[in-house]
């Protein structure tokens, strides 16, 4: 008896003592930030806000009076691919596709395709 109530006390302070991971959530909330740019085109920056609510992933394109809901997003565990569609006050559509990266860290990133305006960029996003 006084051997199992050993161990259990050993156990119970080697689970407190364990340094703990935090769990940053789902991968796609937060602020991600990056740049489009073609040729000797002055680069652009991007920003999205992304949230999960236990359903589906929502969020804006650029926040503020210009902002662009994002319409459909999707995250895809299988190879963490990411895909997002929105359409800009203009009616043209914008969509990303990418891949993420640095799963575990808070500054993850997303590196992907971005078309625009019948354009196609290779973007880098990085979570702030």
């Amino acid at each position: 008896m006084r051997i199992l109530l050993m161990s259990l006390v050993l156990s119970l302070a080697a689970v407190v003592h364990t340094p703990a991971h935090a769990q940053e959530g789902f991968p796609l909330d937060g602020t991600w930030r990056g740049q489009r740019q073609a040729g000797t085109e002055a680069p652009v920056t991007i920003v999205m806000v992304l949230e999960w609510d236990g359903k589906k992933v929502s969020g804006l394109i650029d926040p503020g009076p210009k902002s662009v809901p994002i319409a459909n997003a999707e995250l895809i565990p299988d190879g963490w691919r990411v895909k997002l569609e929105a359409h800009a006050k203009t009616g043209e559509a914008i969509s990303f596709t990418g891949v993420i990266g640095k799963l575990g860290a808070y500054d993850r990133t997303i590196t992907g395709t971005w078309t625009e305006g019948g354009r196609t960029y290779r973007v880098r996003m990085v979570r702030e």
